[in-house]
């Protein structure tokens, strides 16, 4: 994405809605029938995996609806490897098991990308349908991920990543590339991470470590909830930090030219190459150098 950091906040929240989809499935390896869980619904789980051989493609993205998706780059990596597994939720073994047939991942894999996604009615009837994911890709691949309820992880890559979900926490590991997150309910987590930052929030908390290239970006935006940053000692950047109902801390750094409020503060960090653009409107600020 380009000039994410000029867009308002309302344009981002509408990027947001973006993240719900309907999508497709696949091969089953084996089917497990669990226990009747405490609510006396049973769940029925059938695993599926696929090796798909790297040819010119340089990106991976993929649409789930229900369900953890997990994403680690693997240096040199000749193939990119996807298991998990297919669930459902029903009132009886049975029943579930009958209606895991519609429950599908479908892979395609394409001249510039692989691609993977989760196909389910829209209405279930009441059951309950989720896919587990996890993905080893090359780790100078692009990453696209799209989810409507559950938790994301994408570690150890250098290309850029892309993230939008509804419900869920994503948490982003030593990503060398530029990050893109939008996400309605749940928390950000960013650790090592060099790229240039693009986070828009709109409940919960973020918690991000990371080192600005020179020149780079790093804009994060919240309406409900804690943005928090650290950042080295050395960072170069033109600094903002704003809040409506809330408050705002810096420690370990030295802003120069410093205009401070009640509820802003900007400045200049060393030689002021790059831009750090901080903002929550229900929530608090809290910067740290190290």
């Amino acid at each position: 994405m380009q000039q994410l950091n000029k867009m308002s906040i309302s344009k981002r929240l509408w990027l947001l809605a973006a993240c719900a989809f309907m999508f497709s499935a696949c091969d089953p390896n084996g089917v497990i029938d669990p226990p009747v869980d405490p609510d006396q619904k049973a769940t029925v789980a059938e695993s599926f995996s696929y090796r798909i051989d790297v040819a010119n493609q340089s990106r991976f993205r993929i649409e789930g609806i229900n369900g953890a998706i997990d994403i680690v780059g693997v240096p040199g990596a000749s193939k990119i490897e996807i298991w998990g597994e297919r669930r459902v939720k029903s009132k009886s073994t049975e029943d579930a098991r009958d209606y895991l047939k519609n429950l599908e991942v479908r892979v395609t894999d394409g001249a510039e990308e692989v691609f993977v996604k989760t196909i389910q009615p829209r209405e279930t009837g009441g059951r309950s349908l989720e896919v587990i994911y996890h993905i080893r890709m090359p780790d100078n691949w692009e990453a696209l991920v799209n989810n409507v309820n559950g938790n994301a992880l994408v570690d150890s890559l250098a290309g850029k990543v892309s993230a939008g979900l509804v419900n869920g926490n994503v948490q982003l590991r030593e990503i060398s590339g530029a990050i893109s997150v939008g996400l309605t309910n749940g928390n950000i987590l960013l650790a090592k991470v060099t790229g240039n930052t693009f986070i828009a929030l709109v409940n919960g908390n973020i918690d991000a470590g990371l080192t600005l290239p020179p020149q780079g970006t790093c804009d994060m935006s919240a309406v409900n909830g804690t943005v928090g940053l650290q950042i080295p000692q050395n960072t170069s950047a033109q600094f903002a930090a704003e809040v409506v109902n809330g408050s705002i801390s810096t420690t370990g750094l030295i802003i120069h030219d410093a205009i401070t409020t009640p509820k802003s503060v900007r400045g200049r960090l060393a030689g002021g190459e790059g831009k750090i653009a901080l903002k929550t409107v229900n929530g608090s600020i809290i910067v740290k150098g190290f």
